[in-house]
């Protein structure tokens, strides 16, 4: 199976983790929270094309394969996807604008970024280092 657009699409999803993580560590995010929130919705296009991509022809042909073992890991990374799909869902339609930041509060949108931020580099190494290393 040819994985090579998924590992492109995963490869701007992480551009744009580090572009959001590197501004939320300068000292005045407040200044720079109009790039943060451009970066947070271009994240969230990144996600949904590459979420389609998995949908409409990675999980399908995994699904149907013969072997038990890969049908029962494609099945977990949907489920797995799913949680950390709805959460970040939840997290961009709180912070996708600068005035939403500023009434939830800083602190707390950045403590709340590291960690969604971190869930889904976790499951992208998670696709690249077990699923795709079994597919290839």
């Amino acid at each position: 199976m040819n994985i090579d657009n998924l590992m492109r699409e995963h490869k701007g999803i992480f551009e744009e983790i580090e572009y959001i993580t590197n501004l939320i560590y300068k000292n005045n995010i407040e200044s720079n929270l109009l790039d943060i929130t451009s970066h947070i919705n271009k994240l969230a296009g990144k996600l949904k094309i590459h979420l389609g991509s998995e949908d409409k022809f990675l999980y399908p042909r995994l699904l149907s394969s013969s072997d038990d073992k890969l049908k029962n890991l494609a099945n977990s990374y949907i489920n797995e996807m799913g949680d950390i799909s709805e959460i970040f869902t939840d997290y961009k339609n709180g912070y996708n604008t600068k005035s939403k930041i500023l009434s939830e509060g800083i602190d707390k949108f950045v403590l709340e970024t590291k960690k969604i931020l971190k869930s889904i580099e976790s499951r992208i190494t998670k696709e690249e280092n077990g699923l795709y290393i079994m597919i290839k």
